[in-house]
């Protein structure tokens, strides 16, 4: 509860000493322009025209990470999160051993292994360049529902 209390605090001091357009500007519209991407972001790595909804008999560890995706929103958005959205994938099957520095090099050597094992049908890397497009579609297709070809018993 600390935290929120200073939060609320921090808020009420400055939009106070700012006034309401001021604060509005300079803290509202950057952490309404913040929350989205962030939001946005998350939403897509875990959402797929082709994705699957498990039954508790059916998951397993390595079928959630790879239902996860890998999206590239542009070369200098991958390098400027330190490739964060486009390797995804490598993030949910070594979370605690793979450092954000590593992840394009781990990405490659992932997608290797896979298609060495003829397995690459399982990684999934999408091209977003259209993000706003890209989301409207994955909430008219699966925002709380799945359709019954979806689900893997």
């Amino acid at each position: 509860m600390g935290s929120v209390a200073v939060s609320l605090a921090t808020a009420a001091t400055l939009w106070s000493t700012m006034g309401t357009s001021d604060f509005l500007v300079v803290c509202m519209v950057p952490w309404l322009v913040m929350s989205f991407w962030l939001f946005m972001v998350t939403y897509l790595q875990h959402h797929s025209d082709d994705g699957k909804l498990y039954t508790d008999d059916s998951w397993d560890f390595a079928k959630g990470a790879f239902e996860t995706v890998d999206r590239s929103y542009g070369a200098w958005t991958d390098r400027l999160s330190h490739h964060m959205m486009d390797g995804h994938v490598v993030h949910h099957l070594f979370f605690e051993r793979v450092p954000h520095y590593r992840l394009a090099k781990a990405t490659k050597a992932l997608r290797e292994g896979l298609e060495d094992a003829g397995k690459l049908h399982l990684y999934k890397r999408v091209e977003t360049l259209d993000y706003t497009q890209e989301i409207v579609k994955q909430f008219n297709k699966n925002w709380f529902f799945v359709s019954e070809d979806q689900v893997e018993r």
